[in-house]
């Protein structure tokens, strides 16, 4: 029986890029397009529902830090965004987007809008936002008027259908969304929030160090496969790259700091 990829990053990237990754690490792949990982309480991976799977950085912090003992390890690969602003490295920005005719020119604009966010467990999606909001001296629970639009691109669509006032989105999916999109190109970004880690790989923690390392190394392969690089380049991706705990500690101290002021 082979092993399971379990990916929270559709519909945002599509489906055909899943399909080509979990082929190239003799996976079986499922698909969560309600979120951008586990639910709070939900954990796939110690009850043995899936084996390796793609989550926002957030759920991997929470898969880790927050439990007894950790779900999930790194396997030490992800995706380097086609974004000149990321200079080669595996990271991504939250953009903070507004309709064309907009006043809004800064997030310090946003005070009593009504803002869309992906869902409660995204980066770039939510917890960027907070984080921004905090840093700027704002209470991130009531600065703003939060709806959770249950992805990317439906909150792209919202700005630009006026429904929304403003929007924080994954800058990948934003970059693809214009492109394939043209009623979507004329949404304007007015901050970037970030840089951020881009999205880990992850598998449960108790699958064979082999296993994990035979995953990692097909995927750096596949950088050479054609098919594999179209996939990647229509979704605004260049290719992928190794990463190591160390990449991810941004996300580990923001949401520690984020947890604190809560406390």
């Amino acid at each position: 029986m082979r092993p399971t990829l379990l990916s929270y990053m559709t519909p945002g990237f599509s489906v055909e890029l899943f399909q080509h990754i979990a082929a190239a690490v003799g996976c079986e792949l499922v698909l969560d397009q309600a979120r951008s990982g586990p639910a709070p309480g939900d954990d796939p991976f110690s009850d043995g529902r899936a084996d390796f799977g793609w989550v926002c950085s957030t759920s991997w912090f929470g898969l880790t830090a927050t439990h007894p003992e950790p779900a999930v390890k790194l396997v030490g690969v992800a995706w380097v965004p086609a974004d000149p602003d990321v200079a080669g490295s595996p990271v991504y920005f939250s953009d903070l987007v507004v309709p064309a005719g907009s006043p809004i020119t800064s997030i310090d604009d946003l005070a009593g809008r009504d803002v869309g966010c992906n869902d409660e467990v995204s980066l770039s999606g939510h917890y960027a936002l907070m984080f921004a909001l905090r840093e700027r001296g704002h209470d991130p629970t009531s600065f703003a008027n939060l709806t959770f639009t249950g992805g990317h691109r439906r909150s792209l669509e919202l700005v630009a259908a006026g429904e929304l006032e403003a929007a924080v989105v994954d800058s990948v999916v934003l970059a693809s969304a214009r492109r394939s999109t043209p009623e979507l190109a004329a949404v304007r970004v007015v901050q970037r929030l970030g840089p951020w880690p881009v999205q880990p790989l992850v598998a449960r923690s108790d699958l064979a160090d082999d296993v994990v390392a035979t995953a990692r190394a097909a995927l750096l392969a596949s950088n050479e496969d054609p098919v594999m690089q179209q996939q990647l380049q229509a979704s605004m991706l260049a290719r992928f790259a190794p990463v190591d705990e160390a990449h991810y500690a941004p996300i580990v101290k923001a949401m520690g700091a984020a947890q604190n002021s809560r406390s």
